[in-house]
């Protein structure tokens, strides 16, 4: 064991070597260690060891960070597997399985070296000597941010060999680590130990309450702080007392847990023959410590939480344990208030709102075996958890499980199927709309189909009314927010003191102003995306790049006052309920408002407790609520979503519309659903309107075998961008043209042409689609390798300002 093979959190698709120095010979697959790299140093992860390297000098290990691998075995498998399949490097796809912050580096800060150049400088060079100036000892990254990225390197090292400007490192420790407090500790024997020392016996006498105190919190340890308030007592007779043994001060690691202040009083649920019949189908199988993989189809409200629940209680009476996957948007206070409630601290909770810290814990939790429960959204899958006997994926069609920025992007519902198989265990796949290509595999026998048809409190579905939004304008006042109807239901609903829950998938005031005058309409400068008008702060909003500038009374343009607000957001809504019904709470839920710490849970929890009469959101609130005196539903445009260029926008809005109306009639009052559209006539809002699953999934089905869609084909998408829009098609034509020539007969290449938002934060994005022929190539392994081939030229050689992304399986197709 002379070399280990090293792999870093960068796209290159292959591992380096290092020679392991007689003092690391210990080093273990899985294990971090900070490596040299070019003119860096970072952290890397050892997946393998060679006895002679193929080079004639190779770099030394500097040091080992841990004590034992943090990756164990199973997960290099799992992680390598991912990488070969979505296309990424495997270091990239390890970054998946590790705990957030751990990684270490070194980082160049920059300084002047004198205060006033005498060498002659071009006006960028001298414009990036003042911005270094003005701000000395920042990374390179700060002042290319500031300054741009056009030509920033070659100005930079200009700087440099006119002897204006030097480098020095920087060690970046770990931003995440254990949480140590100090503690007193308060020995059993505290009897004993205040006998023998007659100076303290002396101190008792005055204060008594101490001397209680101690004896109340004997064999316990007490957060120092909190010793210090509740006892009142200086800190040098503490100090005294740690130094003769009465108690200990010591330095303790500390779990930070997220604090959920969500909570529901438990109730007695009887369980009806087909929750009974999936659950004794389920836990069968489980018993054998066999894979197999379920489709739990069930009804918005038919208890599918509730069969999780006791599957998951068999299982862990097992001995073994289980990850509990749910899309951020389904993760509510609410979700996992129930799970808590039967299983307490067994259970691991990972979500977007945890700090670094918090989430470090809950790996560490899993990874010592803690807690044999992992619960949250897609990163979850990869909790350190030994002993895997059951892996639930909620909502498994949502596309959240599909990560969709950083390489690898994967979908978890995919790997979790994977995953299941590697650990012998039962996968259960839960949906009311389940994916088409899940469905389509449960009826091709790929999946144990288990159907739920009744509502758990065997209530029926709410009756869903078409509000034609076309006669609601031919009265001739004009663009009206909310039609006769949903007006008149609402008024009901308020008067018998019922709750009601509006959907908009748009947050904001207005999609965008535009001049009446003119025809301008305000667009981000980096995205080719108009800007979000917000009422709240007067503000124009780009929800691509994050650019906002102040809004103004007049056009930008041409100066006139006549701004129309175009498309209806949830503050727009928000405001019109207000003026229909003063007397009404209204209580608002998207990204502006669930921005701070606990917010969704205190927005839930006013709602919840019946102090608040309307609940209105995007699609945050369509899932994974479940509110009794929720009677009324209200959807105001059921067509976002319809127009966007992508062959899943039916499935989408079928999904969502579905979803929503699920809210409604949960409790013993029977529940009513509006849905406002343009295209009332459209098969996917006609379907939803029925609660017809079946009828849609098989319409929708010839449309995809029509186009090769999947799932008759696999589908591969690639991004080009680039700074520069010519450089964009080039390497596009580039990419496409031997995939024609090389892979005519495993798959058809559509591109390349402008994405659908052709622009974003400044870079230029075209794209080519990939449909894979499954009679030559049924898993697209060939593709993938062709494609592989490719790529590898961009890949070797480093083109600044050039970026590719590979999209395998792609959920949103432009």
């Amino acid at each position: 064991m002379t070399f280990a093979e090293v792999v870093f959190n960068l796209p290159l698709d292959h591992s380096f070597t290092y020679k392991i120095p007689d003092i690391y010979q210990g080093v273990k697959l899985g294990m971090r260690v900070y490596v040299p790299f070019g003119k860096r140093t970072i952290t890397g992860v050892v997946v393998a060891y060679k006895e002679k390297s193929a080079f004639v000098k190779t770099r030394e290990i500097i040091d080992v960070l841990d004590e034992k691998p943090l990756l164990k075995p199973e997960i290099l498998e799992l992680t390598q597997w991912i990488s070969s399949y979505y296309m990424s490097s495997w270091g990239q796809a390890i970054q998946l399985a590790m705990p957030k912050g751990l990684d270490q580096y070194e980082k160049e800060n920059i300084f002047i070296v004198e205060e006033i150049p005498e060498a002659d400088l071009s006006d960028q060079q001298q414009r990036l000597y003042f911005l270094i100036s003005d701000n000395p000892g920042k990374p390179k990254s700060f002042y290319r941010k500031k300054f741009g990225s056009g030509s920033f390197y070659s100005i930079l090292n200009a700087l440099k060999n006119k002897g204006l400007i030097y480098f020095e490192q920087e060690k970046q420790k770990a931003r995440v680590g254990v949480l140590l407090r100090k503690f007193v500790d308060v020995p059993k024997n505290i009897e004993a130990k205040i006998s023998e020392n007659e100076d303290f016996l002396k101190y008792l006498k005055k204060r008594p309450d101490v001397k209680s105190y101690l004896n109340a919190h004997a064999g316990k340890q007490v957060l120092l702080s909190v010793f210090m308030a509740q006892t009142k007592m200086a800190r040098a007779t503490l100090q005294k007392m740690h130094k003769n043994e009465i108690v200990l001060i010591a330095d303790l690691a500390v779990e930070r847990k997220p604090e959920f202040t969500y909570s529901e009083v438990s109730k007695e649920i009887t369980l009806n023959q087909e929750q009974n019949f999936a659950i004794n189908s389920i836990v069968k199988q489980a018993q054998k410590n066999q894979y197999k993989s379920f489709l739990l189809h069930g009804i918005t409200g038919s208890g599918k939480t509730i069969v999780y629940i006791e599957i998951l209680k068999k299982v862990v009476e097992q001995g073994k344990s289980a990850i509990i996957l749910i899309p951020e948007i389904a993760l509510t206070p609410q979700t996992v208030s129930r799970f808590k409630a039967v299983f307490g601290d067994k259970i691991a909770v990972f979500h977007s709102k945890m700090s670094i810290g918090q989430r470090y814990d809950a790996w560490m939790a899993c990874y010592s075996g803690q807690v044999k429960i992992a619960i949250g959204p897609r990163s979850a899958l990869f909790a350190p958890m030994e002993n895997i006997g059951l892996i639930v994926v909620d909502e498994e069609h949502e596309q959240s499980y599909k990560q969709a920025e950083t390489a690898p992007l994967y979908n978890a519902r995919d790997v979790a199927l994977y995953w299941g198989r590697q650990n012998n265990a039962v996968v259960v796949l839960g949906s009311a709309t389940p994916g088409f290509e899940t469905y389509y595999n449960a009826q091709n026998d790929k999946h144990v189909l288990l159907t739920i048809k009744n509502r758990a409190t065997e209530g029926v579905l709410p009756s869903v009314h078409l509000a034609d939004m076309r006669k609601e304008r031919s009265n001739g006042k004009g663009r009206v927010i909310f039609s006769r109807i949903l007006i008149e239901k609402m008024k009901d609903r308020l008067e018998k003191n019922e709750q009601i829950i509006l959907l908009q998938n748009r947050r904001g005031f207005s999609s965008f102003q535009q001049c009446l005058h003119c025809g301008f309409i305000p667009k981000c400068t980096e995205c080719e995306v108009t800007l979000a008008y917000h009422s709240y702060d007067n503000k124009q909003r780009c929800h691509y790049c994050g650019l906002n500038i102040p809004a103004s009374d007049r056009c930008a343009n041409c100066g006139s006052d006549e701004l129309d607000n175009k498309g209806i957001g949830t503050q727009q809504i928000q405001q019109e309920l207000k003026s229909l019904f003063s007397g009404a709470i209204v209580l608002r839920m998207d990204q502006d408002t669930t921005r701070g710490k606990n917010s969704y849970d205190k927005i839930l929890g006013t709602f919840r407790e019946g102090n608040a009469d309307i609940l209105l959101g995007t699609q945050m609130i369509s899932k994974g609520l479940d509110f009794p005196n929720v009677t009324l539903v209200g959807v105001i445009s059921a067509d976002i979503g319809l127009s966007i260029p992508d062959f899943r926008s039916p499935e989408k809005i079928f999904q969502l519309l579905s979803q929503v109306a699920g809210r409604a009639g949960r409790g013993e009052k029977a529940g009513e659903v509006i849905i406002q559209t343009y295209q009332a006539n459209h098969y996917a809002i006609q379907y939803a309107q029925k609660h017809d699953y079946l009828g849609f999934f098989n319409e929708e089905l010839k449309h995809r075998e029509s186009y090769k869609y999947p799932p008759f084909r696999r589908m591969i998408l690639i991004t080009v961008a680039s700074l520069n829009l010519s450089n964009t098609i080039t390497v596009s034509r580039e990419i496409s043209a031997p995939l024609r020539m090389h892979g005519k007969y495993l798959c058809d290449v559509t591109g390349p042409a402008p994405a659908a938002i052709s622009k974003i934060k400044n870079l230029y994005r075209w794209q080519l689609s990939l449909k894979i022929n499954k009679q030559y190539d049924p898993a697209g392994v060939k593709t993938r390798q062709l494609l592989k081939n490719i790529l590898s030229t961009y890949t070797k050689q480093k083109t600044a300002n050039l970026y590719i992304s590979v999209d395998v399986d792609p959920v949103f197709v432009g």
